[in-house]
């Protein structure tokens, strides 16, 4: 019964702390302030996720049955920690890039934070989930940008500003002028 307390005061915090994100956070069209950050959309799936766990949970407490400790292990594993990770992704200083004119700051798990400038940034590579970014002086990626997150078009229309180069994966590239043309004359057939 703990357990189920500690769920779902866990649930409540989290979908305060969520709402309050989602009244401050403000949509940007600025190329040179702004946040790149995980919609709140990833909270509600977390939401709903974390609803079927207390659901599950109390309705073992009411019919007084127990899970095995393996099958606990297993529960929170798959269902519980996804979850309650995506409810608190959306709130500021999980999981942040903020560009501010030529400084990045990355902030990860409100605690680590490493600062970038935009003008030291070599390319981008997109991948499957976002754009891993590399900079001046380093081989390994310098931070990861989430092709999800708020604010990622304004990224990436800031490299392409900058003339940073961005290295798409074979049928990946994006549409040239021409292609869209080509499309939109296609459609009006």
């Amino acid at each position: 019964m703990a357990f189920l307390r500690a769920i779902i005061v866990a649930f409540i915090v989290a979908g305060v702390l969520d709402l309050i994100t989602k009244r401050t956070s403000k949509k940007t069209d600025s190329l040179d302030k702004f946040v790149v950050r995980a919609p709140i959309d990833f909270a509600a799936l977390g939401a709903i996720g974390m609803v079927f766990v207390i659901g599950a949970l109390i309705l073992s407490a009411v019919e007084n049955r127990t899970f095995p400790i393996v099958a606990m292990i297993i529960f929170n594993t798959i269902v519980v920690v996804p979850c309650a990770l995506l409810m608190i992704a959306p709130i500021k200083g999980v999981w942040d890039v903020i560009v501010d004119d030529d400084d990045i700051t990355v902030v990860k798990a409100f605690v680590y934070r490493r600062h970038w400038k935009f003008s030291k940034i070599t390319y981008g590579k997109m991948k499957r989930g976002g754009m891993k970014v590399y900079v001046e002086g380093r081989a390994r990626k310098a931070f990861f940008v989430d092709g999800m997150g708020e604010n990622f078009s304004n990224f990436m229309e800031r490299m392409e500003k900058e003339g940073k180069e961005v290295i798409y994966p074979e049928g990946m590239e994006p549409y040239t002028e021409e292609e869209m043309d080509a499309e939109e004359e296609q459609a009006e057939d």
